[in-house]
């Protein structure tokens, strides 16, 4: 498969490794061609602002895996964020605490949207795919929902 490098490093890294950092941390897509010229430089915001991280956190409740409060958690994106235009919405990204962060990446979990929904979508042990419903845990949704 494919490799990548962080600066600073000489030594290649999983492609796994360099989604888990970048959905941390951000990165900065430089194509290059066949010669090694740089054709296209991607955008560098791909990280949610603080604003958006407080309408999730008034969304979401905090973490929607394991209900964590908001200050302990990651924004994380629900569509790869390479694989988007790198949009970077509101709806696309839900609140994760660190564990349940690296355990949506180690085990290739997906968090998908329908409707107003978050499902995580994981198979079980029979290899069958499974859709939970991760709801939100926030009063404040509750509240406006209700009335």
């Amino acid at each position: 498969m494919g490799a990548a490098f962080f600066e600073g490093q000489s030594e290649a890294v999983s492609i796994d490794t360099a989604e888990r950092f970048i959905c941390s941390t951000g990165a900065i897509p430089i194509l290059f061609d066949g010669d090694g010229k740089a054709l296209n430089l991607g955008r560098e915001q791909r990280l949610f602002t603080e604003k958006q991280r407080t309408a999730m956190a008034a969304r979401d409740g905090g973490c929607l895996m394991c209900g964590r409060p908001p200050a302990w958690c990651e924004a994380h994106h629900i569509d790869h964020w390479d694989e988007h235009d790198g949009r970077t919405d509101i709806d696309s990204g839900v609140l994760l605490c660190r564990f349940c962060h690296l355990s949506i990446h180690n085990n290739r979990w997906r968090i998908r949207r329908d409707g107003g929904d978050y499902l995580l979508e994981k198979p079980d042990r029979d290899g069958t795919l499974r859709h939970t419903r991760l709801p939100s845990r926030s009063p404040a949704l509750e509240r406006l929902l209700a009335g």
